[in-house]
């Protein structure tokens, strides 16, 4: 039954894509998903509560199993922007700019860039939707001398390819820490969720193609609109 669960449950997950169920769409009901896969009805109840437990569905009592909405998967071994991300989940991307201002860098941020606590520091605060739903806030710093007169840019759109472009600075390589926390009332109202549910925190700093650190950048996504891969590597000569 354990292995019938898992091998139906990822059946069913490239069922909902090939069949391009959207979301809040109605499954069909177990025994013709029974009949259709060739399982027990237990079995199909296993798969879908384990495809509950990992946010792909949703079930109303008395009613029926419903599609969630659509996560934003992101692979922790490669760098790449938060639009890059979703559009290679097949969403749409939109930014909405809260703030771009320089503000004195202060102790932490002045050691991370390995600068004075007096320096100036452009930080650049922004609101990602994906498919028209919030669902991650960005906050960002970057030396200001890196990007003079950075708030005239469009912000609104790549931040990566405004470096590039304007400024030429190729971002090539990162560095990342994820942790898990409940939202606070602000972060809550502004990312249209509850407060105390749960948020991924991002910390990220970014390097150029010279290996200097250009960004040191935190983002806060909703819980429930994104979920984390990546791959395991057994050394060689090692046995769990």
């Amino acid at each position: 039954m354990r292995r019938d669960k898992f091998y139906l449950s990822d059946r069913i997950r490239e069922y909902l894509e090939s069949a391009h169920i959207k979301e809040d769409q109605q499954l069909p009901s177990n025994e013709k998903l029974a009949e259709q896969f060739g399982v027990q009805k237990g079995t199909v109840r296993a798969a879908l509560e384990r495809l509950k437990e990992e946010g792909i569905v949703y079930s109303v009592k008395g009613v029926g199993t419903f599609a969630a909405k659509k996560k934003i998967l992101r692979n922790m071994e490669r760098f790449e922007s938060f639009s890059q991300m979703a559009q290679q989940n097949g969403s749409t991307v939109s930014t909405k700019l809260l703030s771009c201002r320089v503000i004195t860098a202060g102790y932490t941020l002045a050691e991370e860039f390995n600068l004075p606590p007096w320096a100036d520091i452009t930080e650049i605060i922004r609101l990602r939707k994906v498919d028209e739903e919030t669902a991650a806030l960005e906050i960002s710093h970057i030396p200001a001398y890196l990007v003079p007169e950075l708030e005239s840019k469009p912000l609104a759109g790549s931040l990566y390819g405004i470096l590039e472009q304007e400024y030429r600075i190729r971002l090539t390589q990162g560095k990342q820490t994820m942790t898990v926390r409940a939202a606070d009332e602000k972060e809550a109202k502004l990312l249209k969720c509850s407060q105390g549910d749960a948020l991924a925190v991002m910390e990220m700093r970014a390097f150029d193609q010279d290996g200097q650190k250009v960004e040191y950048a935190c983002s806060l996504t909703r819980g429930d609109r994104c979920r984390f891969t990546s791959i395991l590597r057994m050394e060689e000569g090692e046995r769990i």
